[in-house]
């Protein structure tokens, strides 16, 4: 690269003079190739001289592509997800030819998150319709709760086929709503730790990959403007779609949507020491969710796709989540308490009569043979 853009001046002027001559025999050099006029081909009175700097810098340049390379080269990975990761964002790098190794970062992110939109379009289809069938699932168990003891093998049956015949009238199954988290859970896990790890094994490549303020991707954002917009991007994704969190279980949705809240807040003084290169695929991950939650908000786009609307509140039926379960388990074991005691008491009570009733009889019995005797 540097001898196409910046020659040494002995170099310069050695190739110009050598490539012309004076004008002669009709304009041909005397060795038979065009003559050149010198005003043309070598510096003017009034030019810069050629920078040193420039040579110094292009120089630096060369020999950080160089050592780049060489990490590449020597990259020797192993079956372990992270590692195959690095092997195709290298990959990615060298054959699209992207600007710098940050846009190669964002392009396999988002090209990930389109592969698996499909996935999660089914889920949050499939999730809106459980939720319109939870009340008579609800239902039916509260009816089998009260048969107690007597649920015989035919009771779990008819239970059986009617959670079938529901699932077929609202279809859905419930192993499509985790399809697309065990989906991507492994590519973000593997994203995650092979650019935490990526600046060891490619410093030189890493360290003039980054763009804009963050040249830099083995430093932590010098401004944390990062850490905070992936912050905000993910409390957003969860203020759009905790709607949907809380459809199947209010009380256990909101539990959630409080945690993730808490969560976006502890993240940014917990990771923003990450370096540049982690924050650059969360940032896009987080951007793409919050977008994605946002879309598929849209009701010409749930009409589309199939997602139906919340479900309204059953009248006079509260939701029961499982805090709600166990306050009613803990209320339950202090109301049989006294029950338990009560009828502890009465049955001692029944049993001292019973005694007495007894003793009694036998005193009239014997009082009544020493009258005889007499």
């Amino acid at each position: 690269a540097s001898s196409s853009h910046h020659e040494a001046p002995a170099t310069f002027l050695s190739k110009r003079l050598m490539s012309s001559s004076t004008p002669s025999d009709g304009g041909q050099g005397s060795e038979g190739f065009p003559a050149q006029d010198f005003s043309t081909t070598l510096p003017g009175f009034g030019s810069s001289p050629i920078s040193q700097e420039a040579d110094t810098i292009t120089t630096a340049a060369d020999s950080s592509i160089a050592a780049a390379a060489a990490e590449i080269a020597a990259f020797d990975p192993t079956w372990w997800p992270s590692d195959q990761i690095l092997l195709l964002l290298n990959w990615v790098n060298e054959t699209a030819g992207f600007p710098c190794y940050a846009v190669t970062v964002g392009a396999t992110t988002l090209a990930f998150r389109f592969l698996l939109f499909p996935l999660f379009v089914s889920g949050q289809r499939n999730s809106s319709r459980m939720a319109h069938m939870q009340p008579e699932l609800q239902k039916m168990k509260a009816n089998l709760d009260k048969m107690g003891d007597k649920v015989d093998q035919e009771s779990q049956l008819k239970y059986t086929q009617h959670t079938r015949a529901l699932f077929r009238k609202y279809d859905c199954n419930p192993l499509l709503s985790i399809v697309a988290p065990l989906a991507s859970a492994p590519i973000f896990m593997s994203m995650f730790f092979g650019l935490r790890n990526a600046p060891d094994i490619f410093p030189d490549l890493l360290t003039n990959g980054g763009m804009l303020w963050f040249p830099d991707l083995t430093a932590a954002d010098p401004y944390m403007i990062m850490p905070l917009f992936s912050a905000a991007t993910f409390l957003g994704m969860t203020e759009a779609g905790k709607e949907q969190m809380m459809a199947n279980d209010p009380a256990r949705g909101r539990v959630m949507v409080n945690a993730f809240r808490a969560m976006a807040i502890v993240m940014v003084p917990m990771t923003m020491s990450f370096n540049s290169a982690v924050f650059v695929y969360w940032t896009t991950n987080n951007t793409f969710s919050f977008l994605q939650a946002i879309v598929l908000k849209q009701p010409s786009v749930k009409k589309h796709f199939g997602i139906w609307d919340p479900p309204k509140p059953v009248p006079g039926q509260g939701s029961k989540g499982i805090f709600d379960e166990i306050k009613k388990l803990t209320q339950g074991k202090k109301e049989e308490a006294p029950n338990a005691t009560t009828d502890d008491r009465v049955k001692a009570h029944n049993e001292i009569i019973a005694q007495q009733k007894m003793v009694k009889k036998r005193l009239m019995e014997k009082t009544g043979m020493n009258a005889k005797g007499r």
